[in-house]
């Protein structure tokens, strides 16, 4: 999240490295569709302006990869929410409210508004569970694992927009077989930027 060192601070390197792990498990446990179907927005443009700066922390942008929102990550919230995880949508809504409602009483400002040192701070209070309403740091655990799912899922799904997130982490795409030379230990393999729903979903 922040650039200072914060011990308490969700760092960016902690991120990723959960997000490996989601990489073969996150996402719809149904068979998708041969092409996803149209977006039709869940949240309010409130709500969506204070999650995209919420998950722009969580994921800042730096010299190696976009911040989340410009890799998609609201995108995949919009569809998870809509289609296979409907049952989150009371909780982020909360979520997103408790957020507001906490940078306004103690601010004076909407959370996108804050410098990202104060978002930082009332995000790590919400982590810890420091916050009044309920369903902060519920919540907060949730949206920081759609966020990563967002970054690191197949972009069939809405999130990983441009590969951005694989190649972050140098995954090269689904591929049904590899060779010798892309099993050997100590490099990094090409990006391949193959989705594996179809060429409709593949990258440059």
């Amino acid at each position: 999240m922040s650039t200072t060192q914060d011990p308490g601070a969700l760092s960016r390197r902690a991120l990723l490295s959960g997000g490996v792990a989601l990489i073969a498990t996150s996402c719809a446990t149904t068979t998708p569709s041969a092409a996803p179907p149209p977006l039709t927005s869940v949240f309010t443009l409130q709500e969506q302006a204070t999650l995209s700066a919420l998950v722009d922390r969580l994921v800042p942008a730096d010299e190696f990869s976009p911040a989340a929102s410009d890799c998609g990550v609201l995108d995949y919230f919009e569809r998870c929410l809509s289609e296979w995880s409907q049952n989150d949508l009371p909780l982020l809504r909360a979520t997103v409210t408790a957020l507001e409602t906490q940078a306004r009483e103690q601010h004076g400002m909407e959370f996108a508004a804050l410098d990202a040192d104060t978002q930082d701070e009332l995000l790590m209070a919400m982590e810890a569970g420091q916050f009044p309403e309920a369903a902060g740091q519920a919540g907060f655990n949730r949206i920081l694992r759609l966020t990563l799912e967002g970054m690191f899922s197949d972009p069939y799904y809405g999130g990983n927009r441009n590969y951005a997130g694989w190649d972050l982490i140098g995954y090269p795409g689904a591929m049904l077989a590899s060779t010798p030379a892309m099993q050997a230990m100590g490099g990094r393999l090409p990006l391949l930027h193959t989705s594996a729903y179809g060429a409709q979903h593949d990258g440059d």
